[in-house]
């Protein structure tokens, strides 16, 4: 038991000088920026006097420092942005016919090839599935799923 005393006392002595190392740290950090602090002051007054004339100037041609009024232009220009893709609404009846049209003679096809082939958005192909469920046969599951006329 004499041997753990010591080694707590030597965690105690490393644990305040930690703590007064940390504050003298603390302290040499708040000099410099107090130097820092003064260097910025001096040199805005070292220029203050160029930038009155120079704010007086602007001001006689109706400008400000910040610059002409002038309309706020678009944070992007058209060209960097994609223009939204609208599909046409389509009704049920519509949507029946082209799929006839597309499956006909038993042919098995991906949601993509609908989706380019019909115009068709996916969450409007699954409304349409929803209320026209006994029109077409779906076989496999996620990206392997292929649609097909019932009959």
């Amino acid at each position: 038991m004499p041997q753990t005393q010591p080694s707590l006392d030597i965690l105690k002595q490393f644990a305040a000088l930690e703590k007064k190392a940390s504050k003298q740290v603390l302290k040499a950090k708040a000099v410099i920026e107090k130097k820092i602090a003064k260097e910025v002051a001096s040199v805005h007054k070292k220029y203050a006097k160029e930038l009155k004339e120079v704010e007086s100037l602007l001001s006689r041609f109706g400008l400000s420092s910040k610059g002409p009024k002038a309309p706020k232009a678009a944070k992007s220009s058209p060209a960097d942005k994609r223009t939204r893709r609208r599909l046409s609404k389509i009704s049920d009846e519509e949507i029946k016919t082209q799929l006839s049209k597309i499956l006909s003679g038993g042919k098995k096809v991906s949601s993509a090839v609908i989706f380019k082939e019909v115009g068709l958005a996916r969450p409007r192909f699954s409304a349409f599935l929803k209320a026209n469920g006994g029109f077409l046969h779906i076989e496999g599951n996620k990206r392997s799923t292929t649609y097909s006329l019932k009959g």
